[in-house]
């Protein structure tokens, strides 16, 4: 009888050791990052030619306006930005992370490299462009949220210029994108912005 009630308990203990790795590996842990890559490229594929087109579009900003502003600014970054400016501009927007569409500009600010002020908003905008306010002195954080990686309004990595009399004009390119869209010929994407299934 004893022998029978130890030979059904290591049945049991037996039988739950390996239960417990069984249901562990049904899915319970996240995938890695090649596994989700693999499960992913079919749809890569599909959307291969839209996605670099778009990369490739993001590597620059163009916004061109007309009010009553006067500004000139050249910037190497956020950091490196020389230039004042004073304003209220409607402007059409090609700008940075997919900002397309038009909206009003209200501004003044004066940077020599490192020291400087500024006071800036974007209002009455259209769906696409982002409306915020960014106020500061000295130099601009690369840690809050108007600069974020993914989703920020603005670029602090930028590199261009903005010059305007009545008609107001901004260039920039975007190193960061440059790099992401070389990477997205081998399908890599570091900016997380790739058109998927899940866009639509």
């Amino acid at each position: 009888m004893k022998f029978k009630k130890l030979l059904l308990g290591s049945a049991v203990l037996a039988g739950l050791l390996f239960s417990f790795p069984l249901q562990g590996a049904e899915g319970t842990a996240p995938k890695s990052s090649t596994q989700e890559f693999f499960d992913r490229l079919p749809e890569k594929i599909v959307f291969y030619i839209p996605n670099r087109i778009l990369d490739a579009l993001d590597m620059f900003t163009l916004n061109l306006g007309v009010g009553a502003v006067a500004e000139a600014r050249l910037m190497f970054t956020r950091a490196v930005d020389v230039g004042a400016g004073w304003g209220t501009t409607a402007k059409l927007y090609k700008a940075h992370n997919r900002q397309y569409g038009c909206g009003i500009e209200e501004m003044w600010y004066y940077s020599l490299i490192c020291i400087g002020e500024e006071h800036y908003s974007m209002i009455a905008n259209s769906p696409w462009v982002d409306n915020y306010v960014e106020m500061r002195a000295g130099v601009p954080d690369p840690t809050v949220r108007t600069y974020d990686f993914f989703s920020g309004s603005r670029d602090y990595w930028a590199i261009g210029g903005s010059l305007g009399l009545l008609i107001d004009g901004d260039l920039y390119i975007h190193p960061m994108e440059w790099v992401d869209f070389a990477l997205g010929f081998f399908l890599i994407d570091i900016k997380q912005d790739d058109l998927t299934l899940d866009s639509f």
